[in-house]
């Protein structure tokens, strides 16, 4: 831990020595000492560094505030002091806590501090510590009693979309997942840590407390997975009775209840009677006879039928090469009328006649000439 300032004077065993070795700043004992260009004033540098580059200073007053308080010398470079830290180093000082025993050099004050004096003021900086400055020696006990810690419950969930027994009502719930996160604010000293982790968080993990399902959510997640839970108790939605049915069951247990509405084995041959499949035995028992006969000419039917689509199939084959050879001469035809209108002479465009000469412009001077030419 780094400290300004400089060693408290009363806490060296040679109080005339130390005052040698004076901060003219803090008037302390130099830590880390340097001196103005005359060699003649010490000063921390901690101490000087502060004056020189004090936010507090004005500007005009710079070159005051860098320049030696007692000499007046600037101090643009100051110098540092080994034979000065040496001494200052050897000299016999007690720890600056008064309840603390310890006595040694100087040079081994800031380790006695750091690491072993229980008197020295440390930050609570541990998993989830608050941050105050608690003595070494008070800090496990603050730990256990007076620290705030934050509890380290984080849950992930998601928001899923969840259907009632019959299908129809959806509800948007929350669900343990992966795409939100969630975390516990609650703050407690240690020693009532394990007790809220336990009991009181509200993002502790439970089990689901239904049969079969191996599922742990968060506690204040419990309530939205019950709702979706597979392995939850259900009732049959028709009141059969039947025990032992879950929401995963409830699908199968449909396909066997006694009280679902079911038709008639018959309905291919027209029987129109719905009930209960646990009362629709005794409605076929009671109509066989009838159904049986029934059944007998629904059959003799399909026979019948299943003989006037084989004729209709023996025709058809022998109908297609007929209406083949058809198509054929059809497709001729077309094709000779084509090439009779692509034969057509086309008509030829009309010439200007050259009109005829009588027998005296044929023999006049002016037409010989003409001619020659």
């Amino acid at each position: 831990m780094q400290r300004r300032g400089g060693y408290p004077r009363e806490k060296f065993c040679d109080q005339k020595t130390s005052e040698i070795y004076r901060c003219r700043i803090c008037t302390d004992v130099c830590r880390s000492p340097v001196t103005c260009k005359s060699g003649a004033h010490l000063f921390c540098l901690d101490c000087l560094t502060e004056r020189i580059f004090s936010l507090d200073c004005l500007i005009e007053s710079k070159e005051q505030y860098s320049s030696c308080p007692v000499c007046r010398e600037k101090l643009t470079n100051p110098l540092p002091s080994a034979f000065v830290a040496a001494q200052v180093s050897a000299l016999d000082v007690v720890c600056v806590h008064d309840k603390c025993q310890w006595k040694g050099t100087c040079g081994r004050l800031d380790g006695h501090l750091d690491s072993d004096c229980p008197h020295e003021p440390i930050k609570c900086s541990g998993d989830g510590g608050c941050g105050a400055l608690v003595p070494r020696g008070e800090m496990s006990e603050h730990q256990w009693c007076a620290c705030l810690q934050r509890c380290p419950n984080v849950a992930k969930y998601r928001f899923v979309i969840v259907r009632d027994g019959n299908g129809e009502n959806e509800s948007l719930v929350s669900m343990l997942g992966v795409d939100n996160l969630e975390m516990c604010k609650v703050r407690m000293s240690r020693k009532d840590m394990n007790n809220h982790l336990n009991n009181d968080c509200i993002l502790r993990m439970i089990r689901c407390p239904h049969p079969h399902c191996e599922m742990s959510v968060a506690y204040c997640r419990l309530p939205a997975h019950l709702i979706a839970c597979p392995h939850s108790p259900e009732s049959c939605p028709l009141h059969c009775g039947a025990p032992n049915l879950t929401r995963q069951s409830l699908g199968a247990h449909k396909m066997d209840c006694p009280n679902e509405p079911v038709p008639c084995v018959h309905a291919h041959l027209g029987c129109s009677y719905v009930a209960p499949r646990g009362q629709i035995g005794q409605h076929e028992q009671d109509a066989g006879i009838h159904f049986m006969a029934l059944s007998k000419a629904f059959v003799e039917q399909q026979r019948q039928n299943a003989i006037l689509e084989s004729k209709l199939q023996a025709i058809a084959t022998q109908l297609e090469p007929l209406a083949l050879a058809k198509a054929v001469k059809q497709g001729k035809a077309e094709q000779r009328a084509e090439e009779a209108q692509s034969k057509k002479p086309r008509p030829r465009k009309p010439t200007a006649k050259k009109p005829r000469l009588s027998k005296r412009e044929m023999a006049s001077p002016d037409n010989e000439s003409s001619s020659d030419r």
